[in-house]
């Protein structure tokens, strides 16, 4: 890649977060380096693997919101949304032998469901 192509850039990042949503594991390993996969591996409790992973909520929907760029490195903050709550990752993304691949992540925030309020507490 000579000029970075941000078209591409952003079609990956929607191809990536559909796949997490979808649980699309082959299309998540295509977008990603084994840099950044050690680091989301370390960020699982007890380490991940493709169990673990089959057994999160549903995913119900996503935000993407482009952070900028410094360099060749373009970040862009992901919300997840499940009936558990949300997650946002932070994931930064250069272009690796002519494709953009993620490069880094770290999660941003985790924000569970509250919860409803009981028929007891509500009738007080």
């Amino acid at each position: 890649m000579t000029a970075p192509d941000l078209g591409a850039l952003r079609e990956a990042v929607e191809r990536n977060a559909r796949a997490v949503m979808e649980g699309n594991f082959a299309q998540l390993m295509a977008d990603i380096t084994p840099e950044a996969l050690a680091q989301m591996m370390q960020m699982a409790p007890g380490g991940a693997s493709a169990a673990s992973l089959a057994q999160l909520p549903s995913i119900s929907g996503y935000q993407i919101e482009e952070k900028g760029a410094e360099g060749d490195a373009h970040s862009f903050e992901v919300t997840f949304e499940s009936a558990a709550g949300s997650a946002t990752l932070l994931a930064t993304w250069k272009p690796v032998v002519g494709q953009w691949k993620i490069t880094g992540v770290t999660v941003v925030s985790l924000a569970p469901t509250p919860a409803a309020p009981s028929a007891e507490g509500a009738a007080e």
